[in-house]
């Protein structure tokens, strides 16, 4: 689809960066100076005060007044004298895009003249209104106690349309709302996606952020007021840091302005999370002020500094918090320079989760981490690389069984160990989950982006780039062809790896090394990433196509990425795709030594009882790998190579062996691994559960051993006996 985007205005560079600066450092001067803005009373303020009919409520505080009605619906918000909601819809719950929250009961919780704390209850769990003295906003947070299991789980506020035509969403100042008049003579392109009569293209998803590392503030404002979300942290929202989520945008049936508070969605390729009981979400800050940015702004980063929030007391939001910190380095010596650092709940696939807490930061340039108020409990620990110096890991660092105590948790130096083969032949990109460094992934999201991609390309290793010669994503049928050079032949086994920042609609590619087909990509489930805008990610996978080095020639070399077909804005995102070649150097995995435990220098490995090779037999479906890249006394890690040797795509695989002299695993990756006396299962995670023909997956693990560590004697793959090697 051609046509103008209806633009915002885009923060602008660095000489403007420091305009902004000064603007929020005056900001901070004036709140510093007026306590009531800052969100803290002043010794002057109002009381805040309450009244009660039945279910419904109104609560004020000399600065604002609000009236919910018995749906726990607040309808009318009145500030400075000026009806903020007026016909709009108002500030409301709802799940799944429609269902709206139904109370049976008001609670007052807290009734002072400092501050009014009331629940809506319904049999979702309890949705809390707070008001505090002298503070220009609404405090919100909710306790699930039977919502279940939700694709969408938000919270709204809808104010005046014809007063706020305005948004920001904390990357771009201006996003234009159309009106309702244009919004109903405009062309249709898809759900929340118009195209205006005069060409340009009107959709909520282009204002769409990352939760966790640009959305502290969205919000809307015009006509002098603005209503901002404020989120001083993101810890209970689902996804982790690579979760995109809607902001603002005007409603297409009433004109609504909409401020949204995504708590949970599947949107960008997240499945539903199923809530449990006794979860807190928040507590958020809805500000209301004059429409200023760059006073929500200063708002938003004492908001920030103030959290967890001292006047909430409860059991399910410890006010005890903890530091977790680390260092995070590869075996090869290096620091995990920039190295994305996520703790979240086992099963190695962060953006899945979403019933627990995730927190989240970036590595120094040594491999240094600081995790800041995290809530006390059980963790995993995981790492991937976020380009730069560490660019060319692809794995994903995992380390189970963080206990969070106290105020600080040190985790002491990690070692982490990805594999890696002994020559890298190129890499086009850089491992970081993300399509940005291609060209067009640097844009602001936009409508139709996908149309500007090209079928066909040449893509020339030593001389082509990412940033001009390689697109965010692959989206028409035709090839794209990698040209390489190659000085001497090879032997053994070549593994061609593409890491996917995406996968929208079905999208048909088949992979070939000078004319012979390697492989083929799953048919994965649609993020719905590319066609809602996106052009840096959606939902990652990883592949790993091996096959014979002989195929490639001295001379020049051809890698075709050939796809066959594809749905309208669907395609292949991409993160990074490299070939190696030559025996593995470094284990699957990771391993861990904290600090104080000093690291076990390895030893000579015992000999062990000769284990016969089962023979490989006609038609296995599958092969597996197995080998022991270090050990020491009473340890080791292993390492497991699983190749779909068969004709037919594996969607979800448990891969089983026998230990033969009392070997235990400790701790996995990769995989997610069990133990029943000797029997031992690892089962896939929801970034390597689909196996196409001819791929593999690496999974791995530490273990303990006692005499002797002799490798198990077969494998299955589904029940189905392996080949091994």
């Amino acid at each position: 689809m051609s046509g103008k985007r209806l633009r915002s205005l885009p923060l602008p560079g660095a000489l403007s960066r420091v305009l902004i600066l000064l603007l929020v450092l005056a900001s901070l001067a004036v709140v510093r100076a007026l306590p009531g803005l800052r969100g803290e009373p002043v010794q002057a303020a109002s009381p805040v005060t309450l009244s009660v009919s039945g279910m419904s409520a109104t609560i004020s505080n000399g600065l604002f007044t609000i009236k919910f009605n018995s749906s726990g619906t607040g309808y009318s918000l009145v500030w400075q004298g000026k009806e903020l909601i007026g016909p709009a819809k108002g500030f409301y719950s709802s799940i799944n895009g429609g269902t709206g929250f139904s109370p049976t009961q008001l609670t007052v919780v807290t009734n002072t003249s400092s501050l009014v704390d009331i629940a809506y209850i319904s049999s979702w769990g309890e949705l809390h209104y707070v008001v505090r003295s002298g503070v220009s906003g609404l405090y919100s947070y909710f306790l699930a106690t039977g919502i279940g299991t939700v694709g969408e789980f938000r919270t709204l506020y809808r104010v005046d349309g014809s007063i706020f035509r305005t948004g920001y969403n904390g990357v771009e100042t201006a996003i234009a709302f159309p009106t309702l008049s244009q919004i109903q003579s405009a062309t249709v392109l898809q759900d929340s996606t118009y195209q205006l009569s005069d060409g340009t293209i009107y959709t909520k998803y282009d204002a769409a952020t990352y939760l966790m590392s640009q959305d502290l503030l969205h919000g809307v404002y015009g006509n002098g007021y603005g209503v901002w979300l404020i989120s001083p942290s993101h810890e209970y929202n689902n996804g982790g840091p690579l979760k995109q989520d809607l902001t603002v945008h005007v409603d297409s049936s009433n004109g609504d302005a909409v401020v949204l508070n995504m708590l949970i969605s599947a949107h960008f390729g997240t499945p539903e999370v199923a809530i449990p009981n006794g979860k807190l979400f928040g507590p958020w800050f809805v500000y209301f002020n004059n429409g200023s940015i760059s006073d929500a702004q200063a708002q938003a980063a004492l908001q920030q500094q103030q959290w967890p929030y001292s006047w909430l007391s409860n059991p399910a939001y410890p006010l005890s918090r903890a530091t977790v910190t680390g260092t995070l380095r590869l075996a090869d010596g290096r620091p995990a320079a920039g190295a994305q650092i996520t703790l979240a709940q086992p099963g190695g696939d962060v953006y899945a989760q979403g019933a627990g807490y995730i927190f989240t930061t970036v590595a120094d340039s040594a491999g240094n981490f600081t995790l800041r108020q995290v809530r006390p409990g059980s963790y995993s620990l995981y790492a991937w690389a976020n380009g730069g110096s560490i660019g060319d890991i692809t794995d994903q660092y995992e380390l189970d069984n963080v206990n969070v105590t106290g105020t600080s948790t040190s985790l002491g130096t990690l070692t982490w160990t990805p594999v890696r083969y002994s020559t890298l032949l190129w890499q086009i990109g850089t491992a970081d989950r993300k399509a940005a460094e291609f060209r067009l992934g640097n844009l602001p999201r936009q409508y139709g982006l996908w149309n500007q991609v090209p079928a066909n390309l040449t893509y020339t290793i030593g001389s082509s780039t990412p940033a001009n010669n390689w697109y965010y994503a692959q989206t028409a049928v035709g090839t794209w062809n990698v040209n390489f050079s190659v000085s001497q032949s090879y032997s053994g086994d070549a593994h061609l790896t593409v890491a996917l920042a995406g996968m929208t609609r079905t999208a048909a590619v088949t992979l070939r090394v000078n004319g012979t087909a390697i492989g083929s990509y799953p048919a994965y489930t649609n993020d719905a990433a590319i066609y809602r805008s996106a052009n840096q990610s959606g939902s990652y996978h990883l592949m790993v196509f091996t096959f014979p080095a002989s195929l490639l020639k001295i001379g020049t070399n051809t890698l075709a990425f050939a796809m066959t077909s594809v749905s309208g804005g669907g395609g292949a995102m991409y993160d990074t795709v490299k070939l190696e070649v030559g025996p593995q150097v470094t284990g699957g995995g990771t391993t861990s030594t904290p600090t104080p435990t000093p690291t076990p220098t390895p030893t000579a490995r015992p000999t062990a009882t000769a284990t016969p090779t089962p023979t490989a037999t006609a038609g296995s479906a599958c092969h597996v790998s197995y080998s022991v890249s270090s050990q020491w006394p009473g340890g080791f890690t292993a390492s497991i190579t699983l190749t779909n040797s068969g004709t037919t795509t594996v969607n979800g695989w448990t891969l089983t062996f026998v230990f033969s002299a009392g070997q235990t695993v400790t701790q996995g990756w990769n995989a997610t691994f069990s133990q029943q006396g000797s029997q031992v299962s690892a089962s896939s995670l929801s970034y390597n559960a689909v196996l196409a023909p001819g791929t593999s997956t690496t999974l791995g693990f530490n273990g303990t051993w006692t005499t002797t560590n002799p490798a198990p004697a077969s494998f299955a793959l589904n029940g189905q006996s392996c080949a091994l090697s």
